[in-house]
C-alpha cells in the first residue's frame, strides 16, 4: 500500500512539473505573439504615417546615373527609411545624367505624389510589362537636392 502511495505523489509531482512547463510554454508564445503584434502595428501605422501617406506603396529600382561610387546603395538606405520599397539597385546606361529623373514603369503607378514626397523635378511615364518595379529612379548630377534621408551618407555629397 506504501507503495501505492509513492507512486501516486510521484506521478502528481510530474503532472505539476509538466503542467508548470505548459504554462510557462504559453506565456512565453503569448508575449511573443504580442511583440510580434506590435512590431507588426509600428512598420503598418507609425513609420509610414511620419514618412507620407503614400511611401510604402512603391517599388521602385534606383539607378546610379552619376559613376559616384555607392551612391544607389546610400538611396537606397535613405528611401528604405521613408518607407519606400527599393526592390533593385543598380547603375544607370551612362554616368552624364545631369538631372534625377523619376521613371514610372507600370499603369496606374502615382509617380507624380513619390516625385513630390523625394523632390524629384522630373518625371517620365515608360511602361514596361511584367516589371516587378512600379518606378525606376534615375540619380543625376542634382542627387544632392533630391530628399532622400541621406543619414550617414553625407561623405557622398562631397
Amino acid at each position: 500500500m506504501a507503495r501505492k502511495k509513492a507512486k501516486s505523489r510521484r506521478s502528481r509531482r510530474r503532472r505539476a512539473h509538466a503542467s508548470f512547463g505548459q504554462k510557462l510554454l504559453v506565456g512565453l508564445s503569448g508575449v511573443i505573439l504580442i511583440l510580434c503584434a506590435a512590431s507588426i502595428t509600428y512598420g503598418v501605422f507609425v513609420r509610414r504615417s511620419a514618412d507620407g501617406p503614400d511611401a510604402g506603396q512603391f517599388r521602385i529600382e534606383v539607378l546610379n546615373g552619376t559613376g559616384h561610387s555607392g551612391l544607389a546603395h546610400a538611396a537606397q538606405r535613405g528611401l528604405l527609411r521613408r518607407g519606400v520599397d527599393v526592390i533593385e539597385v543598380g547603375n544607370a546606361p551612362h554616368f552624364d545624367y545631369r538631372e534625377s529623373v523619376l521613371i514610372a514603369r507600370k499603369p496606374g503607378a502615382d509617380v507624380e505624389t513619390l516625385a513630390r514626397l523625394l523632390g524629384c523635378r522630373n518625371t517620365v511615364v515608360q511602361l514596361r510589362e511584367g516589371r516587378l518595379e512600379d518606378a525606376t529612379l534615375i540619380l543625376g548630377a542634382d542627387y544632392r537636392e533630391l530628399r532622400l534621408d541621406w543619414g550617414m551618407e553625407t561623405d557622398l555629397l562631397d
